[in-house]
């Protein structure tokens, strides 16, 4: 019924922004971009830019295109943290997502899609918490859930094959290794400015795989990865090394979400 929809549209925004992250993925060049949100973290990302921005050469510039996305992906690993930030497609429609994430598989923020709702997600060690906003409720889980939820959290674990592709897109070193696929065909371009450091483009021109996309990767400091572009939206990386924030949805936050699954509960959200 509704929780069956609700199940598929959280599982399919998950999915589009995890499939967002290879480096084929969608066309490129300097296409609309989907810069980080300025709340809450435009101290650290000016001071990071700036920083960079001053920082030696690191000599991509000079190196084969394999190289230089073999060097971003490890560099994105290195950091250990990040926050990615922007718009990408899906069947359904465009889905915005602000997210933070680090190799432990560790997680904190939002997915939306127009027309459809937005949902917060929390995601600790097994532990993953889900909150979909009130219309989202209203269009994949029907009055009844929405005022069995209220503002309250999903409590589930990363076990939980109904939510699967949320904790697949909290693992930065799988993002890593997805913008590390697809590199036959990946070529270099010229230098264009990414919060305010200077980048080099890698694309994809061959279309095969997921598709053609631009890659832009620092020219000073470490290599990192700072956008990927696409025709269907782009996607920046910012806050590198800046921890995930550790704090999680309490008791009286959230709903168990595997209790109400029971087939003894009145209302099911699956």
């Amino acid at each position: 019924m509704h929780g069956i929809r609700m199940r598929t549209a959280v599982a399919s925004a998950a999915a589009a922004a995890a499939l967002a992250a290879g480096c084929g993925s969608g066309s490129g060049g300097s296409g609309s971009t989907g810069s980080p949100a300025a709340s809450g973290t435009g101290s650290p990302v000016s001071a990071s830019a700036a920083a960079a921005s001053a920082a030696a050469d690191n000599g991509v510039a000079g190196q084969s295109a394999d190289q230089v996305l073999q060097r971003a992906v490890q560099a994105l690993k290195d950091a250990g943290a990040v926050r990615a930030a922007g718009t990408v497609g899906s069947e359904g429609g465009q889905i915005t997502m602000d997210l933070r994430l680090d190799t432990t598989g560790d997680c904190t923020g939002t997915l939306s899609q127009g027309g459809v709702g937005s949902f917060q997600v929390v995601k600790s060690g097994q532990q993953l918490w889900v909150k979909p906003d009130q219309e989202f409720w209203q269009t994949h889980g029907g009055p009844a859930m929405a005022q069995l939820v209220g503002d309250r959290y999903l409590k589930t674990t990363s076990d939980n094959p109904d939510f699967g592709e949320i904790g697949s897109l909290c693992d930065l070193t799988a993002l890593a290794d997805q913008l590390g696929t697809g590199k036959s065909g990946l070529a270099k371009g010229g230098e264009e400015n990414v919060q305010g450091r200077p980048a080099l483009t890698l694309t994809n021109t061959s279309g095969t795989g997921t598709g053609t996309g631009t890659l832009y990767v620092a020219t000073t400091g470490e290599p990192v990865p700072l956008k990927l572009a696409k025709d269907t939206g782009a996607v920046e990386f910012s806050d590198f090394g800046t921890p995930v924030p550790s704090a999680t949805p309490g008791p009286d936050q959230s709903l168990d979400l595997d209790q109400l699954q029971q087939p003894s509960s009145s209302t099911s959200v699956v």
